[in-house]
């Protein structure tokens, strides 16, 4: 009888988090259709592991985890077609614990931040995202060697980050 209660606690507690599991592996895969076959992957997994769930912790940060490693691999099975996002991007968007923010609130932090990087900077960081060139295509152009470019964009990443934490703290939802 005790295995049934777990069980239907977990149940609960699986079917309370969906909408907001569905919305962060929407956010690590950027929308893709494959978005509700991850997330289905994510609950079967969820229920195979469910007696590794201690239930004095908080559901959804376990949630999220498993849901991060479900779409890193799902992106690594893809990646052998045309690659969604990058592991780095994933990585960066990546967040241990559930987000109060709303997703207008991180795009107007996120405005605000681009607006305070230096403009060869912003640009060079924008371009990377909006047309979809190639570290090596971008890098022949600027002059820079692959892993240079890889290097500055990986620490424009990190302070934009860094800048949209630090703005979202500051201004609590």
């Amino acid at each position: 009888m005790k295995e049934n209660q777990e069980n239907s606690f977990f149940v609960n507690e699986l079917t309370k988090a969906q909408p907001k599991m569905r919305g962060y592996v929407a956010k690590l895969l950027a929308n893709s259709p494959s978005t509700d076959d991850v997330l289905q992957e994510c609950n079967k997994l969820l229920w195979v592991k469910r007696t590794d769930w201690d239930p004095d912790t908080i559901f959804l940060k376990w949630a999220y985890r498993v849901c991060y490693f479900q779409a890193m691999a799902y992106c690594r099975d893809k990646s052998r077609e045309k690659l969604i996002f990058n592991p780095e991007l994933i990585e960066m968007m990546r967040e241990e614990n559930p987000d109060e923010h709303t997703h207008s609130e991180r795009e107007v932090a996120m405005e605000q931040c681009l607006s305070k990087l230096k403009e060869p900077s912003r640009e060079i960081l924008l371009e990377r995202y909006r047309n979809n060139l190639s570290v090596e295509q971008m890098a022949e152009r600027e002059g820079l060697t692959a892993n240079a470019l890889s290097q500055k964009l990986l620490r424009l990443r990190y302070k934009l980050q860094h800048c949209i934490q630090e703005n979202l703290k500051s201004n609590p939802a």
